[in-house]
Order: C-alpha cells, then sequence, then structure tokens
C-alpha cells in the first residue's frame, strides 16, 4: 500500500526555482509530493485557509514581504505547520534566527535541491508532529497537575474537616470521662464517708448499747433470789450478746476501720494483717518503708487500704497460698504498694481480657479505685508461680520553701 502524497505548500515568487524544486522532488523514491504554488505572502494566506498543509516552503523574499517579517507572519498565521525556510543568502544568522522563532530548518537554493531536501521536508514534518505531540502531552500533564492539586486540596480540606470533628469528638469525650470520673470519686467519697458514719454508729451506740445488756445479764445472773431457770437463761443471752458484741466490732471494722482515721494507714493495714492472719492461719510479712511524721492524703490512704483489703480477700478465696507479703514504699514523688503470695496463681492475660466475670470484679475494682487518684494497679501471675498486686498512686511533689 502506497504512502499517501505529502501536501506541500510551496510559497516562491521565483517560476523557474518552484519548477526545480519540485523536479528535484519528484525524483525521490520514498513517496510522492502533491505541490500548491502561491507566488506572494497574500496568495499563501488565502491557500492556508482553503487547504490543510502537511508542510510549507517559505522563500524569504517575496513580492509584498521579506526578510524576517516573512517567517515571523508564516509562523503566526500556521502555528501547527512545519516550516522550512528557502533562501539564496548563505547568511547562518538569518536561518538560526528562523530557528528560534519556531521554523524547522531552512534550506540554501542550488545547494539543497534533491533527495536532502526531500529527508528535510520528511524530518521536519516528523519533528513538528513530535513538537506538537510534547506540548500536548505537557498541557495534559499540567492539566493532570491542576486536577490533582485540586484532589489534593479538596482532599486536604476533607481531611482537615475530619481532623476538626475527630479533635472535637476527642474533647467532648475527655470532658464526659473527667465528668464521669469525678461523680465516680464522688460517689466513693460520699460511699467512704457512710461506711465511716455507720461504723461509727456501730461502735459508739450499738456496742454500747450491747455492753450495758450484757453488764444488766450479769447482775441478773449473779443475785442470790433468781431462780435456776432465770440465771441459765440470762447466761444464754449474755453469751448472745457478747457474740453480738463481736459481730459488731467486726462490721464497724469491715465497714471503716478506726484506726484509719485516727493512727493513718500503717496502723490500719498492720490490724487489718493481724486479724486476716487469725483468720486464715497464713502467716503475712508486712513492711512499711519510707514513712514520714506526715500522713498521706485521706483519699490515698482509703484507695490503698481497700485496695490491699481486696488483694487478700482474692488470696484467701483463690490462691491456697502458704505464705503473704505485703509491702508499703512511700518515695518522694509517689507511693508503691505489692501485695505477693505463693499461691496457685491464675493466667492474668486470658483473665483480665475476658469479658467481666465474678472471678474479676474484684480485680477491676483495684483498677477503678486506684484510676480515680490518678494512679494505676499492675497484676501479674501465672499458674503454679502466685500472683503479684503493683498499686502505684502519685503524690503531689512538694516544694522546698
Amino acid at each position: 500500500m502506497e504512502a499517501a502524497a505529502l501536501r506541500v505548500l510551496l510559497v516562491e515568487d521565483s517560476l523557474s526555482d518552484a519548477a526545480l524544486l519540485q523536479e528535484a522532488l519528484g525524483e525521490d523514491r520514498n513517496g510522492a509530493f502533491h505541490f500548491t504554488l502561491a507566488e506572494t505572502w497574500a496568495e499563501a494566506a488565502e491557500r492556508l485557509e482553503e487547504n490543510a498543509f502537511d508542510v510549507m516552503l517559505l522563500d524569504l523574499s517575496l513580492p509584498d514581504i521579506a526578510g524576517k517579517e516573512t517567517f515571523l507572519r508564516a509562523r503566526a498565521t500556521a502555528p501547527q505547520l512545519p516550516i522550512l525556510v528557502l533562501t539564496g543568502q548563505t547568511d547562518e544568522a538569518v536561518g538560526l534566527e528562523a530557528v528560534r522563532h519556531g521554523v524547522q530548518d531552512y534550506l540554501i537554493k542550488g545547494q539543497a535541491f534533491g533527495r536532502q531536501t526531500a529527508r528535510a521536508i520528511r524530518y521536519a514534518i516528523e519533528r513538528k508532529q513530535a513538537e506538537i505531540a510534547l506540548k500536548q502531552a505537557e498541557t495534559s500533564l499540567q492539566r493532570e497537575r491542576d486536577q490533582l492539586e485540586e484532589r489534593v486540596r479538596e482532599r486536604t480540606a476533607e481531611l482537615s474537616d475530619a481532623n476538626r470533628a475527630l479533635h472535637e469528638e476527642i474533647l467532648r469525650r475527655t470532658r464526659a470521662e473527667q465528668a464521669h470520673r469525678e461523680i465516680l470519686r464522688r460517689l466513693t467519697a460520699a460511699e467512704e464517708t457512710e461506711r465511716g458514719r455507720i461504723s461509727r454508729e456501730l461502735h459508739d451506740r450499738l456496742s454500747q448499747d450491747l455492753t450495758a445488756i450484757k453488764l444488766g445479764l450479769q447482775i441478773v445472773r449473779q443475785k442470790r433470789a433468781c431462780p435456776p431457770t432465770v440465771r441459765q437463761s440470762a447466761a444464754k443471752l449474755e453469751a448472745l450478746a457478747d457474740s453480738l458484741m463481736q459481730d459488731t466490732h467486726r462490721l464497724a471494722w469491715e465497714l471503716r476501720p478506726a484506726a484509719l482515721d485516727d493512727f493513718g494507714l500503717e496502723m490500719a493495714l498492720r490490724r487489718h494483717v493481724d486479724e486476716w492472719t487469725a483468720l486464715t492461719k497464713v502467716p503475712v510479712d508486712f513492711d512499711s518503708r519510707g514513712s514520714t511524721p506526715r500522713r498521706l492524703p485521706p483519699e490515698l490512704e482509703t484507695v490503698l487500704y481497700r485496695i490491699t483489703r481486696e488483694a487478700l480477700t482474692n488470696v484467701s478465696r483463690h490462691a491456697e497460698a502458704r505464705r503473704v507479703s505485703v509491702l508499703l514504699d512511700r518515695r518522694p514523688d509517689h507511693v508503691l504498694l505489692i501485695v505477693e503470695d505463693d499461691g496457685k496463681g491464675f493466667d492474668a492475660t486470658t483473665l483480665l481480657g475476658a469479658p467481666a466475670t465474678a472471678g474479676k470484679l474484684g480485680l477491676l475494682g483495684m483498677k477503678e479505685r486506684a484510676a480515680l487518684a490518678g494512679g494505676s494497679v499492675e497484676i501479674e501471675s501465672n499458674p503454679g508461680a502466685g500472683t503479684t498486686v503493683f498499686a502505684r498512686l502519685p503524690l503531689a511533689v512538694e516544694k522546698a520553701a
């Protein structure tokens, strides 16, 4: 299949030069050329409006225009068309000027007619097509870049809005969590206050009343005129009153030991450890370090006391331990409580990661109490390796006077 003839607009006022050029190109074996001749620039402009061409061969000396103005006018009229300048002068400066203004090449008349001209024409067409393709690619790339930048701006705005909304949600949840913690703290404080009130009521009133009943029964029982049956009944009632007094004392202590308010955490823990040992028959090593004449804040003393009680309760219920140690260590910026046993232990990771069950409510309670005081509770345990509870509560750093 033969290639289509290249459409050439030849702008040349010398008919002999035009004929010579057409004859020389007619001998080209690589394809045919179809010429349209224009002898003036005005005629060439009309041809450009009427027809489509593949290339323009332009003489720089025409009746109606000459020199640099010729290729400037041609370049402005047909910016997409490959242009080759024909000149009878061997002025390289003119040729370079033409190339700088977008002309593909320039040919010297009488030297370049022939196969060299055909190659130059084809090369000019290919180069112009490459330039057009490059500009189109650059335009397309710039358009895609602009679209990408626009999408980036839109996405950035969306992300900014999302981040703003997320930040507001975090603030809202933080405030809600702080409010929730404050409510829990107040409820815990109110619970401890009520525990203390009931404990004092049991100790101060009920215990005294039971003591009075016991003394009255003793008086009745010791009277000589008292019948034996009454004396026996009085002895039973006296024993019952004594048992009620012990139960009342125990309940008052469990609700809130008076020693915690009167003498501080260390004394309350020592008394609780002694009573726990007497009840469970499991020895406890208690050690207090770093103590100072100044007591801990009441809230922290209550939290540490409750955590210790809960930890020892768990030991008595589940650990099957033979020995327990309790360490209270006061540092400059925090207080550390460690309760350790040599019992059967458990899989702490699995239990603490499981849904809430009766077996972990006490552990969660310890963690919650510590969290309300700004601290933390960590539990280390493995089957057969015992259990250790670490409670760490922060202390306000005292500034030097």
